[in-house]
């Protein structure tokens, strides 16, 4: 319920279903921000609505929608018309990822694939993103990946989609510079999400290759990490130690030699019979 004379501040978050999407909105409610809750999956989130109405006292608003439909980021636009607010966070989280050699792919999938990891992202944040600078300030995330800094055989089409979005959110922020308005590109690794399942890897994976840090990182974790440093503005922020190690090796390396390094460990990667 909405209390009278009550500061509104509204949190808008695609992908908001599951994983990472889910932790950023309890975050966001728990810091006061009423949310829409945007994803293809209603009963989801129509669950995790009421979870943050009985938890935090904020409103959560929902919008079942898959984000690469025809003119979909104009009924984003058409559900904050009817909420009457700009938002103050944009977090751009929907995506998804398929792993395998690329020539053999379905092109319908790649297809979808870089409407919604790059196209839908890059619209809401330039439309989203004009609001919030004639309203005089906001925060955008763009979620990116630790993907993002060097080439992914076999994770070829969703790495470059990674890519992207960094490159773009990098200047985006520059744009932005002077501006109440911040971009950050949170670039996380290996989480503990639906994302193995999507892109139709085994479970058994689990990503603990070279048995680094226990490999994966709970999705409440790595999502504060990007929060924070949004709501700090920051940039770029990379999700744990050793990804920053990481990344600052793929900068540093030959990119031949980074390349052939990601094909050796993604390849023994098992996917779903």
């Amino acid at each position: 319920m909405i209390q009278p004379g009550k500061v509104r501040r509204l949190a808008v978050i695609t992908g908001a279903s599951s994983g990472l999407g889910t932790e950023f909105a309890r975050l966001a409610a728990a810091d006061g921000f009423e949310t829409l809750l945007i994803a293809r999956r209603m009963d989801r989130l129509q669950a995790l609505s009421s979870e943050l109405k009985k938890k935090y006292d904020v409103e959560a608003h929902v919008l079942g929608l898959d984000l690469t439909e025809p003119g979909a980021p104009g009924r984003v636009m058409e559900a904050l018309d009817a909420i009457g607010l700009v938002p103050d966070v944009l977090v751009n989280n929907a995506g998804f990822g398929a792993f395998g050699p690329a020539l053999d792919m379905d092109p319908a999938r790649l297809r979808r694939m870089l409407e919604l990891n790059a196209g839908a992202l890059t619209e809401l944040s330039l439309r989203i993103g004009r609001e919030m600078r004639d309203m005089g300030r906001g925060r955008i995330m763009n979620v990116a990946s630790t993907a993002a800094f060097q080439a992914c055989p076999y994770l070829g089409v969703y790495g470059a989609t990674k890519a992207y979005v960094l490159s773009f959110t990098e200047a985006l922020a520059e744009e932005l510079r002077g501006t109440a308005v911040t971009a950050t590109a949170f670039c996380p690794g290996p989480t503990r999400t639906e994302f193995g399942d999507a892109a139709g890897l085994a479970k058994e994976n689990a990503f603990d290759l070279c048995e680094l840090e226990s490999a994966e990182r709970p999705a409440d974790a790595a999502a504060r990490t990007g929060w924070e440093g949004m709501m700090a503005g920051r940039r770029i922020v990379i999700d744990g130690w050793g990804n920053r190690v990481i990344a600052r090796l793929a900068w540093a390396l030959p990119r031949g030699i980074v390349s052939r390094l990601a094909a050796f460990v993604l390849k023994r990667l098992k996917t779903e019979s």
